[in-house]
């Protein structure tokens, strides 16, 4: 699935947020001022129809509603999500290329101050996408965040991170070749 399709789908997903889908996330804890912020940089959520299957893939089209948000990298749609408001710890892909929230914070910044890690989109949410989710924590990416100065988490999400990033990294066995001499023409 190209980046254009995923935009397709979210602005047909956006297109449908009414003003219960925004009373629902003002009810769960999420600040206008948090979506009028995110949504200044990206777009913020919308509202779809979803299967989610076995694979943690959803299908959209039948099932019940789901929150879908755009999983951006550098700028570009690389996924969307959907989550129900009911179980937002729960999410679903629709590609499963994207592995968390947020991830132009890892880029170096003027301030080193702590990344503030999300252990929900809604979370991230919340907080105007100021900070990360990670959304696949099998992910070979995760790594890169260990070049962070310093992260900011729950102590649940925290500890689960350092689990990842303090196990060792698998080198290859490296075989090295024979210098070869070669005769001067």
């Amino acid at each position: 699935m190209t980046s254009t399709n995923l935009e397709i789908e979210m602005v047909a997903a956006a297109s449908r947020v009414r003003q219960e889908h925004i009373d629902r996330m003002l009810e769960l804890g999420v600040p206008g001022a948090a979506i009028a912020a995110l949504g200044a940089i990206q777009p913020v959520f919308g509202i779809t129809a979803a299967l989610p299957e076995r694979s943690h893939i959803y299908q959209p089209g039948d099932g019940p509603a789901h929150v879908v948000m755009p999983v951006m990298d550098m700028g570009e749609m690389v996924d969307l999500i959907a989550w129900r408001t009911t179980n937002p710890a729960r999410w679903f892909w629709r590609t499963g290329l994207g592995w968390a929230l947020g991830t132009d914070w890892l880029l170096p910044r003027w301030d080193n101050g702590p990344v503030r890690l999300f252990a929900t989109p809604l979370e991230w949410l919340a907080n105007a996408g100021e900070g990360m989710c990670i959304l696949d924590w099998a992910a070979p990416e995760i790594r890169e965040m260990a070049m962070l100065d310093a992260i900011e988490a729950d102590e649940m999400v925290g500890r689960r991170l350092l689990s990842i990033l303090s196990k060792p990294v698998r080198l290859p066995r490296m075989v090295y070749r024979k210098e070869v001499k070669r005769a001067a023409a």
